[in-house]
């Protein structure tokens, strides 16, 4: 049973100046977008773009977008996209983070994934065709190897053969990352490719056997405290998207070692750090924009994905819709000091970068919109176009 000894007290703003330091949004940025990666516990990649924004905003230098492509796709390759926790898709380091979260895979929910999974056998002749063609492969070049006694397993309201015949490739593609055995590759045209892994990441050093599952869970939910604390149990499994059963069974391990440290913040209930990250959270929070600046944040950031408590980053429950919306769709915010003072959006025109900024109620012009322009300018930069204007939506 959890019940780490409560000993320290910090503010709302020390835990949200902590985040932010722990996964680079305030101070210099992590020493190259590997290091960002690993300090977030993966980048939400579901579209790439957004997500080597996020990096970008994490990292010192600020990296272009395709400099950040290149670091998931081109020899030498730092940086792995495959699917991760809340069954997404999401860029690691792979030596850190991808063993572990293949590992704990057994101990997670498998989102709305329910009934008709490919067979063992023919995830293994998947493998073997990743193998044989010695290059990235397509959800269509899997489609001929899907058996009709696979078919029929499948939900009737899929559609015609072609339809279900497609699905169960994709099926497929999907078990072959979950198990570690295939990652995320190049477009080519319209089609998503796949590579073998120990093609792709042929230097690397993947355990046999991985290790158990309990043991990555440790590994997971330490890192995630190094970054997300203070947290409680909910918290914990929304970030993983596991069970609060299981998340509180592993942060009770970790204090039965004597690793957790009790938090009272706000009068939230269950909250811990780890011990050896007391001093950090405690320390006072500096004023002044250089130290922690405002950031746009790119759709589904992981920093308004690591809590199941809505409540840090947008206190006003009936702004929280307007950024975590329906369809698990995550808005791009502003964020000021750790809590969301507006949405944004942008597009191209010709050459130069337009961005649309939405206020929330705590949106000041005054506080916030030449910081704003001054991002817009970096994501102009990281996007290899012109710098173009911010507007404010004063409807």
């Amino acid at each position: 049973m959890m019940n780490p000894l409560c000993n320290l007290t910090i503010s709302e703003e020390q835990a949200l100046f902590f985040r932010s330091c722990r996964q680079h949004l305030a101070g210099p940025g992590a020493v190259d977008a590997v290091a960002a990666a690993r300090a977030a516990v993966g980048v939400q990649s579901q579209q790439l773009n957004p997500s080597l924004w996020g990096l970008s905003l994490r990292t010192a230098g600020r990296p272009g977008a395709s400099a950040l492509a290149d670091a998931i796709l081109a020899e030498p390759r730092s940086l792995v996209r495959t699917w991760g926790q809340r069954d997404t898709i999401h860029i690691f380091d792979p030596a850190a983070h991808w063993v572990p979260m293949v590992a704990a895979r057994p101990l997670l929910e498998a989102g709305g994934r329910r009934g008709g999974m490919p067979p063992d056998r023919l995830v293994a002749r998947a493998a073997k065709a990743l193998a044989t063609a010695a290059r990235p492969l397509a959800r269509s070049d899997f489609m001929d190897m899907i058996p009709d006694s696979y078919l029929v397993e499948l939900d009737p309201r899929i559609g015609d053969e072609t339809a279900r015949r497609r699905f169960a490739a994709g099926r497929l593609l999907w078990r072959l990352n979950q198990e570690g055995l295939a990652c995320v590759a190049h477009k080519m045209g319209s089609e998503q490719t796949y590579a073998l892994r120990r093609m792709w990441f042929a230097d690397l050093d993947w355990p046999e056997p991985l290790p158990g599952p309990e043991e990555a869970a440790q590994i997971l939910v330490r890192a995630y405290l190094r970054a997300f604390a203070p947290a409680s149990p909910a918290d914990v499994a929304h970030f993983f998207g596991a069970r609060v059963t299981s998340a509180r069974a592993w942060l009770g391990r970790l204090d039965d070692q004597g690793e957790l440290t009790g938090v009272d913040c706000g009068g939230r209930k269950e909250l811990v750090v780890l011990a050896c990250d007391r001093e950090d959270l405690a320390a006072p929070v500096p004023r002044g924009k250089s130290a922690w600046p405002v950031r746009l944040l790119p759709m589904w950031d992981g920093l308004l994905m690591g809590h199941a408590d809505k409540s840090w980053t947008v206190p006003g429950a009936d702004e929280r819709p307007l950024v975590w919306g329906k369809a698990a769709q995550v808005s791009p915010v502003v964020l000021d000091r750790g809590r969301v003072v507006a949405t944004w959006s942008h597009r191209q025109r010709g050459r130069s970068l337009a961005v649309e900024i939405r206020p929330l109620g705590s949106w000041k012009v005054r506080l916030h919109l030449k910081e704003v322009e001054r991002e817009a300018g970096d994501l102009a930069v990281h996007l290899g176009i012109d710098p173009g204007r911010v507007v404010v939506d004063q409807s």
